[in-house]
């Protein structure tokens, strides 16, 4: 079992490299980031035997990193992809918002903000 006790904070230099990283956005939905509010994710959870090194963390927003928790990023993507038919299946204010046209839905495949910007390199 992992223990909270071992894992290595990151100097200030290493944060705002972190920050930088992604233009200063979340890597994952890539809404814009205070360097106050950011949070560091592991890409591969420490959980999961992934490492406490610069090349393994992202720079997240709250929401991103508290729903992703100890998924790998293929099960963080599974689960946004099928969140809408979950919410329709299971939520009557979600029905009434499509009804109404309040919300649109649209099938696609999650593409992470990093991985964008990688694509254009």
């Amino acid at each position: 079992m992992y223990d909270q006790r071992k894992r290595k904070k990151l100097s200030k230099a290493q944060r705002l490299q972190l920050y930088e990283k992604y233009n200063k956005r979340c890597a994952y939905c890539g809404c814009e980031l205070d360097y106050n509010e950011m949070q560091v994710d592991h890409k591969v959870p420490v959980y999961l035997e992934g490492k406490d090194v610069l090349e393994n963390y992202l720079p997240a927003c709250r929401s991103c990193n508290l729903y992703k928790r100890t998924m790998t990023i293929e099960k963080f993507r599974l689960q946004l992809e099928t969140l809408g038919m979950r919410m329709k299946r299971d939520s009557s204010n979600y029905r009434i918002l499509l009804r109404y046209g309040l919300i649109n839905e649209q099938e696609q495949k999650v593409r992470f903000y990093y991985e964008k910007l990688e694509e254009q390199k």
